[in-house]
């Protein structure tokens, strides 16, 4: 059985891809109906529910922890701070973007993946003339 550790180490990077799909209508949600809660890196972030119900979407695996966790604290912030996804999703966004340009094995534009997989088949080959 997976760990409330290993699930909530996939949650982050789950949360942000979402937001990054989906921040067209997020942003102008958030900002009309003033749902941005500050977060401890001086930015703003997405009201609970809205990421509670993403990032339950996105892993299944944590609806078996939620129950409790709600019977214990209903306070969906603090429920955000538990599962680590107290962040300003933006300046996430562009600290992984950074990163990302610094290992250009990562940049998917300069690489060509099936060009990739072609030469490790023709490698995996010429390992098993040997």
């Amino acid at each position: 059985m997976i760990t409330f550790e290993e699930i909530k180490a996939t949650l982050p990077n789950k949360w942000l891809d979402y937001y990054q799909i989906n921040r067209s209508w997020i942003k102008p949600l958030m900002d009309s109906r003033s749902w941005w809660r500050k977060t401890t890196d001086d930015g703003k972030r997405p009201c609970a529910d809205i990421i509670l119900g993403a990032i339950t979407a996105l892993e299944p695996k944590l609806s078996i922890w939620m129950p409790p966790f709600c019977q214990l604290n209903s306070d969906g912030d603090k429920l955000i701070d538990v599962l680590g996804l107290h962040f300003d999703p933006d300046k996430e966004l562009t600290k992984r973007e950074e990163e990302r340009a610094k290992l250009p094995q990562l940049n998917s534009s300069e690489i060509d993946e099936i060009e990739i997989i072609r030469q490790l088949n023709n490698l995996a080959k010429e390992n098993s003339k040997l």
